[in-house]
């Protein structure tokens, strides 16, 4: 099926872009690296009048190394995050989700802004980002301003983006001494499918025992859900009693729904799972 006639405009700095957007309102829509737009428009669920190529724009495909962090352009494809030194060597976790992408042809395309802004459920980078405390950087009317990826997610498909607003980067901040990441995930239907879940943990810990514990889900609500009320494992040793409390609070959480990656009692299931083997990870103990 071919893509209905729609007009490409090529701006040259964020401002113009903004503006573009602004002046053709519902009409036109900014495009990235365009996977998913580019499908939607052939399967004509969508239609544009006018893109609004970022491509145009310099300076959106950097990955930069901060004295606080790493900074990722919204423009950087999935295969330069996958490949990337910086990222490998301050965010393995990080790398290892972007790898599980589509396939190669997809990352080598893909954006990670255009991933987030995206905003599907079922997305590998937001569980670890998540745990990682990332947050997104966003250009608009009202100029730029820095949002939580926690606040990020508002919907299925629905972001904390105003109108005219455009994603313009990611900052993952440095982590903390003594911490480890692990992201797991579990494809239904076939290795480069979406996955039906994605477990990213996040643990520290001084002296064999927990300071801080963070979790982010995948493919088992609305949005990518960061679990909260994980402060009672501070100073705890995460032995069996206090996993399976972690997993209770999680069930109670989440929210999937039945579809072709399965039902809802096999996605909790997985959920419990999953988590349990996270965190295992995590501490070296055996599930």
């Amino acid at each position: 099926m071919t893509i209905r006639s729609f007009e490409l405009l090529q701006p040259r700095s964020l401002p113009e872009a903004v503006a573009l957007l602004q002046k053709h309102g519902d009409d036109a829509r900014a495009i990235a690296g365009g996977t998913t737009l580019v499908i939607l428009m052939k399967q004509r669920a969508l239609h544009y009048p006018y893109l609004v190529d970022l491509q145009t724009i310099p300076g959106l495909n950097e990955i930069k190394k901060e004295s606080d962090g790493v900074r990722v352009g919204a423009l950087t494809t999935h295969r330069m995050v996958e490949l990337s030194t910086v990222i490998r060597q301050a965010f393995p976790v990080v790398a290892e989700a972007f790898s599980h992408i589509g396939n190669v042809r997809v990352r080598q395309t893909a954006s990670i802004g255009g991933n987030l802004a995206h905003a599907d459920y079922r997305l590998d980078p937001p569980p670890p980002l998540l745990v990682l405390g990332a947050s997104v950087s966003a250009f608009g009317p009202k100029g730029s301003r820095t949002i939580e990826l926690k606040d990020f997610f508002r919907g299925m498909y629905e972001t904390a983006l105003n109108p005219g607003e455009i994603l313009t980067g990611v900052k993952i901040p440095a982590p903390a001494a003594g911490s480890r990441a692990v992201y797991l995930r579990y494809s239904a239907l076939a290795a480069n499918d979406w996955p039906c879940l994605g477990v990213a943990a996040f643990l520290r810990r001084e002296n064999q025992r927990c300071q801080e514990l963070r979790l982010a889900l995948g493919g088992v609500a609305p949005t990518p859900l960061l679990i909260n009320g994980l402060d009672f494992t501070k100073d705890q040793s995460l032995d069996d009693s206090v996993v399976n409390k972690v997993l209770n609070l999680v069930e109670q959480q989440i929210s999937p729904s039945a579809d072709l990656r399965g039902s809802e009692w096999y996605k909790r299931r997985l959920a419990r799972l999953f988590v349990k083997r996270a965190i295992a990870q995590l501490t070296g103990a055996r599930e």
